[in-house]
């Protein structure tokens, strides 16, 4: 077999099935991610996320234990379309109605499959998945493991290792073909194909993602205190959101991609950008929301729009909550009405807190 040749039409057909790059690496522990993971439990940097153990990061960083027959690593890059109108700068919202305030759901929830909302960790594996059956149908008993996000996999490592990018002072990884634009998933394979050469590309002097977070979040080139990040805070984090950390938000609904906007690599080769679009969630995740109408939604209704989407993840509480929040920065007071209602009745303790607090900032 002519592992070479099998790599580049594995490359090929990864492409065909619509990834936008594919790179190998070999099975050898990932010392550095294993190090930086390490440290950013230890300095407190991944409070909050109790899946964020030290146990998973040693396994995502050496998988030879648990999978004795991998013999090398695929690493995969899924292209998505940024959140913005065309030709908008950085930061742009929607025009709202007066009264409707809109919000913002990071592009990625955005993800659509055959004109359907759908969740990424769904579309990526069906990929892999593909892409697993047309390596067996070349390669007679070939195993194959993927890894989407949730698996104990250090995805960006793998992905910089293998050579489909390098990681941001942003600390996402960025692509010659989408930017930042992409989402990671890995296939451990137990046939040993040639090892691509890692990225020698950076970001150079350019440091413009760092003040582009709100809250800080980037501490140091690469580094991310994952407490102060708005994708954690609206995604991750349970219960109430820290008081001085609400100001800084702006009207994030889900996630956040303030610093991949600001990032002059991804004005070159982030892919076509998606319209401002409807504000209504009636058929899913679009990406400048109306708050008020995702503020009120009851536990059925959430599930009706969001299941099987990445915004699922938030929870009908978890948005509720980043709603209000949003509403409270929004400056628009014809929110109001809706604030006070859910404060008042909403059945989760931090949604009404949360517009109790926006509440007092619209009338300030």
């Amino acid at each position: 077999m002519d592992w070479a040749a099998l790599k580049e039409e594995l490359r090929s057909e990864a492409l065909r099935l619509g990834f936008a790059a594919a790179g190998v690496t070999s099975m050898r522990p990932f010392t550095e991610a294993r190090r930086r993971g390490l440290a950013a439990i230890g300095e407190g940097r991944m409070d909050g996320m109790g899946w964020y153990t030290a146990e998973r990061v040693k396994a995502s960083t050496d998988f030879r234990a648990r999978y004795p027959w991998a013999r090398s690593i695929v690493a995969l890059a899924w292209p998505y379309r940024p959140a913005r109108a065309p030709g908008a700068a950085p930061g742009h919202r929607a025009e709202p109605q007066p009264g409707r305030p809109r919000g913002r759901f990071s592009a990625y929830a955005c993800l659509d499959s055959g004109g359907r909302p759908a969740d990424y960790h769904t579309v990526l594996a069906g990929r892999c998945d593909a892409l697993a059956d047309w390596l067996s149908a070349r390669v007679p008993d070939v195993r194959a493991k993927r890894f989407v996000d949730h698996g104990w996999a250090m995805d960006r490592a793998i992905a910089e290792r293998a050579g489909i990018g390098f990681a941001g002072k942003h600390a996402s990884l960025i692509t010659r073909e989408a930017g930042s634009y992409v989402l990671l998933a890995e296939m451990l394979l137990s046939v040993q194909l040639p090892a691509d050469a890692p990225s020698r590309r950076g970001c150079g002097q350019c440091r413009a993602c760092l003040p582009a977070c709100p809250t800080g979040a980037i501490v140091a080139p690469g580094v991310i205190d994952a407490r102060r990040c708005i994708a954690y805070l609206t995604i991750e984090h349970r219960g109430p959101i820290p008081k001085p950390l609400r100001p800084l938000m702006g009207t994030w609904a889900f996630g956040c991609d303030l610093c991949q906007e600001a990032c002059p690599i991804n004005e070159r080769l982030a892919p076509a950008p998606l319209a401002a679009g409807d504000a209504s969630t009636a058929r899913g995740p679009v990406p400048f929301p109306d708050l008020i109408e995702c503020l009120s939604l009851s536990e059925d209704e959430f599930a009706e729009r969001f299941r099987g989407t990445a915004v699922w993840r938030a929870g009908r509480a978890g948005l509720a909550r980043n709603c209000a929040v949003a509403l409270g920065n929004s400056g628009d007071r014809g929110a109001l009405t809706a604030l006070r209602r859910a404060s008042a009745s909403d059945p989760d303790a931090a949604v009404r807190e949360a517009a109790g607090w926006a509440i007092a900032r619209l009338a300030a």
